[in-house]
């Protein structure tokens, strides 16, 4: 390199002064920001997992008060930590760090929707590109919020409860009294 009037060149004679003082800046916002995204992608996998903490610490052979800490953005995390997380979340540990300039969670997203059925891909692109006062768009919408049971594993069904006596006669349901 060489220099001229207190300015480093560079091979193609354009001047690198500046160049130097970006790099820490972009580097000391990684620094703040890398660790909540992956903590964002972390607790996003853990619940698409249906993972309690405890569940998800015993699989990641790490304590629940570290993995608290990650999902909050507040521990960096070394590469076996990484691993760690990633074996117990059961997904690949590039899936957790932001790549191709998306965030993780863009990236689980992405995955999950490379995976879905054809059908369901198609209801999700609709609902996305679909005006949003559109409605054909409402009624889904409306559809999907008022239906809480779907969130929720569906409970065994309930045995029929025994009769108190037996009359020998059986009387269907439609004909019983109540109260007799």
């Amino acid at each position: 390199m060489r220099r001229r009037a207190g300015a480093l060149l560079t091979r193609g004679g354009l001047p690198s002064r500046g160049l130097g003082r970006a790099l820490p800046a972009r580097l000391a916002l990684m620094r703040d920001t890398l660790p909540k995204e992956v903590g964002q992608a972390v607790h996003i996998l853990r619940l698409l997992r249906g993972l309690s903490m405890q569940e998800f610490a015993e699989r990641a052979q790490l304590s629940a008060t570290y993995l608290r800490q990650v999902e909050r953005g507040e521990r960096d995390l070394g590469l076996g930590a990484l691993g760690l997380i990633a074996q117990g979340l059961q997904c690949e540990p590039r899936l957790l760090l932001p790549g191709d300039g998306r965030s993780p969670v863009a990236s689980i997203v992405a995955e999950r929707f490379d995976q879905a059925e054809e059908t369901l891909q198609g209801a999700i692109l609709f609902l996305l590109m679909e005006p949003d006062d559109s409605p054909r768009k409402q009624a889904m919408l409306a559809l999907a919020s008022e239906d809480p049971e779907r969130a929720r594993p569906a409970a065994p069904p309930k045995s029929p409860r025994p009769e108190r006596a037996f009359s020998g006669r059986i009387t269907p349901p439609s004909s019983r009294r109540s109260g007799k």
